[in-house]
């Protein structure tokens, strides 16, 4: 007679490496899976945050253009900032002649002084732009006093149409003005001119000299 005898215990080890094993390879391909995803990705977000802040930089110069035209429709002409065509050129701890001429007041939010240039080109004190918080360098910034852009840029150049003849060229201004150590050519700015009362500009993150780029209030 044969008797069937029950198989008692179990082999363990052959089943439970195996599945350590897919675990372990599940576990690697999960990071590197993990490792494409963010090759592309942050990039992919670097260049969506620069691009917001672009957008909002010259939402920004638009709104200082706007005031520059209405303070223009109000007395006349356009008012004169720094020779070096710079939002901040000339700023020192009391006066800042762009921010002063358009807010109709200082920084720290007292009267223009008497015999100030800001002054003599507003005398009703009339404030074209408010300058929010936003608009000026963070606290903690080398020069917190002074404005920025959106991409935390300090070094903003501003020309104007001196000559009222509805194209911002080489006439109004001269020479294109430096800033971070870079000048547009042609290719930005067109030695034709840009035919606008007033433009803005300023560089983009990571420019170079082998590489400039610009965020421009006109295109």
């Amino acid at each position: 007679m044969t008797v069937a005898v029950p198989v008692c215990g179990w082999a363990p080890s052959r089943s439970r490496a195996t599945a350590e094993g897919f675990t372990l390879l599940e576990l690697l391909a999960v990071v590197a899976i993990i490792g494409v995803l963010a090759a592309i990705l942050i990039p992919t977000v670097n260049a969506a945050r620069v691009s917001a802040h672009k957008a909002r930089t010259r939402v920004q110069f638009n709104q200082w253009s706007t005031a520059i035209e209405l303070f223009r429709s109000e007395y006349g002409h356009y008012p004169v900032f720094a020779g070096a065509n710079l939002v901040n050129a000339g700023a020192d701890g009391a006066e800042h002649v762009f921010h002063d001429t358009l807010a109709g007041r200082r920084r720290d939010g007292t009267p223009l002084t008497s015999g100030s240039t800001a002054l003599a080109q507003n005398p009703k004190r009339i404030a074209f732009h408010g300058f929010p918080e936003a608009e000026f360098a963070a606290p903690d910034a080398h020069a917190p006093q002074l404005l920025c852009d959106p991409l935390g840029n300090t070094e903003i150049a501003v020309l104007v149409d001196r000559n009222l003849d509805g194209v911002i060229d080489a006439t109004d201004f001269g020479t294109l003005p430096l800033v971070r150590g870079l000048r547009p050519d042609e290719s930005v700015f067109p030695a034709a001119g840009v035919r606008a009362g007033v433009v803005f500009y300023a560089t983009l993150p990571g420019a170079t000299a082998e590489r400039p780029e610009f965020v421009l209030s006109w295109k």
